[in-house]
């Protein structure tokens, strides 16, 4: 058998290990932010040796970027996955419930990427967040889109500007990471029922 023939296996092998990398990763930037988070942690999480990420990652902040940008299409995902499950001909009032639900419980219980991409945003070099800035502002705009669809059907008020409240919202579901626990009072689920019920049926109109 030839190299040529043995490099896919190669690749897959190169792959996997790529994963395992990133997923520990994002467990200890979840846990720790960026600041505290050290190559040696994520090796011993990852089960291997600190100076082998560098065969497939060029630095820290190479990895924290990675993991950033796959948290950003994890909670893209799950929000997809629950406008598709109520569906094109619910209300936009329905629908942004129905997001911010996910959205919420994808940062706290489904997605360590997720997390560590709302713990290490600020952390995170300038560099980095420049190069995640455009799909940070495609998604901040597809909550925007969310409550302009809302206003059109007359479910949602007209009197605000959706681009100020779709930041705010996120802004106020992101500091769930910093204060919810497994072990305290509340689930997540009715934390994120709660939130999105006070906010949301908050910008409904009363038709």
């Amino acid at each position: 058998m030839s190299p040529t023939d043995l490099a896919p296996d190669r690749i897959r092998k190169g792959e996997r290990t790529r994963t395992r990398i990133l997923d520990a990763a994002a467990d200890v930037l979840a846990r720790r932010g960026y600041a505290a988070a050290t190559l040696t942690e994520i090796a011993s999480v990852a089960k291997m040796q600190a100076g082998s990420l560098y065969y497939h990652f060029d630095s820290k902040d190479a990895i924290v970027e990675e993991v950033m940008a796959v948290g950003l299409d994890h909670a893209r995902e799950a929000i997809r996955s629950a406008l598709k499950a109520v569906g094109d001909k619910a209300s936009g009032h329905d629908r942004l419930m129905a997001a911010v639900v996910a959205y919420i419980t994808a940062i706290t219980l489904d997605s360590d990427f997720t997390k560590a991409n709302i713990r290490c945003y600020e952390e995170s070099p300038e560099a980095t967040r420049e190069n995640l800035a455009v799909p940070l502002r495609e998604f901040a705009n597809g909550w925007v889109r969310l409550i302009e669809s809302g206003q059109l059907d007359g479910s949602l008020r007209s009197d605000i500007e959706a681009r100020v409240v779709a930041r705010m919202t996120i802004a106020a579901m992101n500091s769930v990471v910093g204060w919810w626990r497994f072990d305290g009072e509340f689930h997540i689920e009715h934390v994120a029922h709660m939130f999105a019920s006070t906010v949301v049926d908050g910008l409904a109109t009363d038709s």
